[in-house]
């Protein structure tokens, strides 16, 4: 029996393109789906850069992300971890990620939807009124020769 070599993707990195993430629990709910994921590296110090040790507690938190299939509720099983550097004035840290990152609530990926969604909106709209605009000169032009006549 022939089976492929190396490590399978993870589903929050196929079906969410989140790759540094792993799916920890899916729920079906009337108004969509609540799939809870967890970062699969431990993070560095953000004080001091080493590795951290031991996670601590777990908290979850929601994050607004992109529709995947229709309405989903993403929510985060955010640790806290311990910096094992003795004179780091931190201690320890809250994960942060660059989907995620510290302090945010938002997936960095629907910022960017939201935002290039809104230039190519106001592009479009800044064309069609430029067009307009020649449109409407050139109608202007035209009624300013016939009187001219």
């Amino acid at each position: 029996m022939n089976e492929p070599t190396g490590s399978r993707p993870d589903a929050a990195g196929t079906i969410f393109n989140l790759p540094s993430y792993r799916v920890i629990d899916a729920v079906d709910l009337p108004e969509g789906r609540r799939v809870t994921v967890a970062p699969t590296d431990p993070p560095g110090c953000p004080e001091r850069g080493v590795m951290a040790k031991g996670a601590g507690s777990r908290r979850l938190q929601r994050n607004r992300d992109i529709p995947v299939a229709g309405a989903v509720e993403v929510m985060w099983a955010k640790r806290r971890w311990f910096c094992i550097e003795i004179r780091c004035a931190r201690g320890t840290f809250a994960e942060s990620t660059e989907q995620v990152p510290r302090f945010a609530r938002s997936a960095q990926r629907l910022k960017e939807t939201v935002v290039s969604a809104v230039v190519e909106r106001y592009s479009r709209a800044a064309d069609e009124l430029e067009a307009a605009a020649r449109e409407g000169l050139a109608a202007l032009s035209a009624r300013r020769e016939r009187v001219r006549r």
